[in-house]
């Protein structure tokens, strides 16, 4: 099979979720004997918008296809000049490209700098358009539906979204973002710093008063952002959800009558469960980083409630800068992957407590892999692997601080978890991912293309 993606680049210009997966998806594709290459968003140029595509050198034997002259690509940062994320491009380069190319699937990871143009004119090819849901973006600019500090439930027709895009970046800076130099600079100590310190002011808890309520003249612009990414959405074929809670949130902005709920994966999680003791100190782990649409703030207020309440046997490992942190909290060093069995050789509890719609949630199935219960958000995607409740506790977004003073997750507890873990979970391999995805029943890479034409 000829297997096109579309994803925001090679590591290490991205990382992220999105990426792990994306990566190893298309190395499992290539070692099973198919041809795989990568689209992605690169370099916009003042002088010509007209779009096109450069070929550069594989990554480990997977093609490397730069889109020159995108749109936009915001991340999380939010939305301003809408019109520049609505340009029309011209369809002719993406009809020429996908003629050569002739990919039987065109599997789309985020609408982050594509065309509208482009999946019309892989529509025009009879090219089968496959979407994974990693996020929300092309429903909310910000990508997470996160406002005021809760889940985005309603945004009144658009009206509430300049207030929460208030921060974004220009187009000035996102060009630079997305220029060769910046691939070549980002890693750099001086560039880290600078992007540490911008971080830390884009995920505001709440919204400043004035700002609160946007004007009536700022709503038609965000609708019309919103109408141009639904009609995208209306050219995919078939959309693989990580999770049901992602299903559910999608179907209620889009028909999305053919789909599959297939939770993600990655190369590196394998079976490591081993049988453990539990002891009557808690250890607990949070792997977020400390932002309040990822639920750290929600998480330290019940257990500092649980700490002023007299309870003094537990500790928190937190995984990434953290202010003002609390005793019980042993801040760690940002991890690699490599480290996962040593770190979850030493937790008792992992906690996920998005107060976001987080798609999935990669940190669950790690810990899972490992035999450590998990208490996760309603809010949380990956709750569906849970085993409804077998492996650990979901509560509402709201629920910490009660759990945490009135259910105690004792060494019983979590010792009934783990070994209903060990007997009964399955931890699903980036391999049997494969098979799903191309399993006729999900509806997912089928039906059966016809043999891919090259140039």
């Amino acid at each position: 099979m000829n297997i096109l993606h579309y994803a925001l680049g090679f590591p290490p210009y991205r990382s992220g979720g999105l990426t792990k997966y994306c990566m190893d998806l298309m190395q499992a594709q290539h070692v099973a004997g198919n041809r795989v290459a990568m689209l992605w968003p690169g370099r916009m140029h003042l002088s010509s918008p007209r779009s096109r595509i450069l070929e550069h050198r594989l990554v480990d034997g997977i093609g490397n296809l730069e889109l020159v002259n995108p749109l936009p690509v915001p991340l999380d940062e939010g939305i301003a000049d809408v019109a520049a994320y609505t340009a029309p491009r011209e369809p002719e380069p993406f009809e020429a490209f996908f003629a050569c190319l002739a990919p039987d699937v065109l599997h789309v990871h985020t609408l982050m700098g594509l065309p509208v143009e482009a999946l019309q004119a892989a529509k025009r090819q009879g090219i089968r358009i496959v979407f994974s849901s990693h996020d929300f973006f092309g429903i909310c600019p910000r990508v997470t539906l996160f406002r005021d500090g809760h889940a985005c439930e309603d945004d009144d027709g658009c009206a509430r979204c300049a207030a929460c895009n208030r921060g974004a970046l220009s187009l000035a800076k996102i060009r630079l973002l997305q220029s060769p130099a910046y691939r070549l600079l980002k890693d750099a100590p001086w560039m880290r710093a600078l992007r540490r310190r911008h971080r830390r002011g884009v995920h505001a808890p709440e919204i400043p008063q004035s700002l609160a309520v946007s004007t009536t003249k700022t709503a038609p612009c965000f609708q019309a952002l919103r109408t141009y990414y639904m009609r995208m959405f209306a050219l995919v074929d078939a959309f693989h959800f990580n999770s049901t809670l992602t299903r559910d949130v999608y179907r209620r902005y889009i028909d999305a009558p053919v789909g599959a709920v297939l939770p993600a994966t990655h190369a590196g999680l394998r079976d490591h469960r081993r049988q453990k003791a539990f002891s009557d100190s808690l250890r607990i782990a949070y792997m977020g980083p400390c932002m309040p649409y990822k639920g750290f703030f929600a998480l330290k207020a019940a257990l500092d409630a649980a700490y002023a309440a007299g309870r003094r046997d537990f500790t928190l490992d937190v995984f990434a800068p953290c202010p003002a942190p609390s005793p019980y909290m042993r801040l760690r060093d940002a991890y690699r992957h490599a480290d996962l069995p040593e770190i979850f050789g030493r937790v008792d509890l992992l906690v996920a407590p998005s107060q976001c719609y987080e798609t999935f949630g990669l940190t669950v199935a790690e810990a899972l892999s490992h035999a450590v219960p998990v208490l996760a958000t309603e809010h949380v995607g990956a709750k569906d692997l849970l085993g409804d409740g077998a492996y650990g506790w979901v509560v509402p977004t709201d629920g910490l601080t009660r759990f945490f003073l009135q259910q105690w997750p004792g060494p019983d507890q979590l010792a009934a978890r783990h070994a209903a873990i060990c007997e009964g979970y399955t931890v699903q391999t980036i391999e049997e991912h494969l098979a799903a995805l191309l399993a006729p029943q999900n509806g997912l890479y089928y039906p059966a293309p016809t043999s891919a034409r090259s140039c």
